[in-house]
């Protein structure tokens, strides 16, 4: 079985969305060598609702306060957004026609409303729902 973690993993390996998300001031003292895992495991832990706690960092070389720094420093929303068009790009480029034809536009006929975290940067107050949340296609 492959891991989300992995999967997000490997999605940055060919695209690599990582680099839109920069620190907002001109000075970055991280190597991004070091900085890429902790990006990765703060998605994770708030794309999945786990948390930064709850992500097992130790492993990886980084701890909880490392994981808060590197939430607040780099995930800004407008750099989120550029990292979910690439992801976005680059799973439209992967189709293959010979399966999925030639179309050029997709669409869904509805989504699924899912609870989120306040701290989810993806969150929105949906009225259809009554509550906070993040709607899937």
């Amino acid at each position: 079985m492959t891991s989300l973690l992995d999967m997000l993993k490997e999605t940055d390996l060919r695209l690599n969305f990582t680099d839109t998300l920069r620190s907002p001031t001109a000075y970055e003292s991280l190597d991004r060598a070091i900085l890429r895992p902790r990006l990765l495991l703060c998605l994770h832990g708030i794309g999945t609702n786990a948390g930064l706690q709850r992500m097992n960092a130790a492993q990886h070389g980084a701890t909880y306060k490392d994981l808060v720094y590197v939430r607040r420093r780099y995930l800004t929303v407008d750099r989120l957004r550029r990292a979910i068009a690439i992801v976005t790009s680059g799973t439209l480029n992967a189709r293959n026609p010979a399966i999925w034809g030639q179309g050029t536009t997709a669409c869904a006929s509805d989504s699924k409303h899912f609870g989120a975290w306040d701290q989810n940067l993806t969150t929105q107050w949906h009225v259809r729902y009554g509550g906070r949340g993040i709607m899937i296609y």
